[in-house]
């Protein structure tokens, strides 16, 4: 009597089936998820380098700019004394005609020479800077 009647059975395969599927699409729900993430972390990371490059970079370049903008500084100062050597020069040059002509010489040929020899080495330390990404 048992046997005619009809009971329930439990389909194991299709219900294994069904439970593998809720778990691969929350699997993979998870792993979007977290492939979401762990992009947006790595963008805030790549963010953070950058930013870190740049200012180790813009504090080399500004080191050597100090530097290339005090040797100019100085060879500008050098080239106005000589200026105004020449033309203290000239004033006693012409005061007395012949007198302190060696001294201006002197002291205007050396300023200059101070002043040129300055701002070549400024000018050929200021072409290095690396400036651009492709010269570093």
């Amino acid at each position: 009597m048992l046997q005619d009647k009809e009971t329930p059975v439990l389909d194991e395969e299709r219900l294994a089936d069904e439970i593998a599927a809720s778990i691969a699409e929350e699997e993979e729900a998870k792993t979007l998820k977290k492939q979401v993430t762990d992009l947006i972390d790595d963008a805030r990371n790549l963010a953070l380098v950058e930013v870190e490059y740049y200012k180790t970079k813009l504090s080399v370049n500004m080191a050597a700019t100090k530097r290339i903008l005090a040797m100019f500084g100085i060879g500008l100062i050098c080239g106005t004394m000589a200026i105004i050597a020449l033309i203290l020069g000239l004033l006693l040059i012409v005061a007395e005609y012949l007198g302190p002509v060696a001294a201006t010489a002197i002291v205007t040929g050396t300023a200059l020479l101070i002043a040129v020899i300055l701002m070549k080495k400024a000018i050929n330390a200021a072409k290095k800077l690396p400036l651009d990404e492709n010269d570093a």
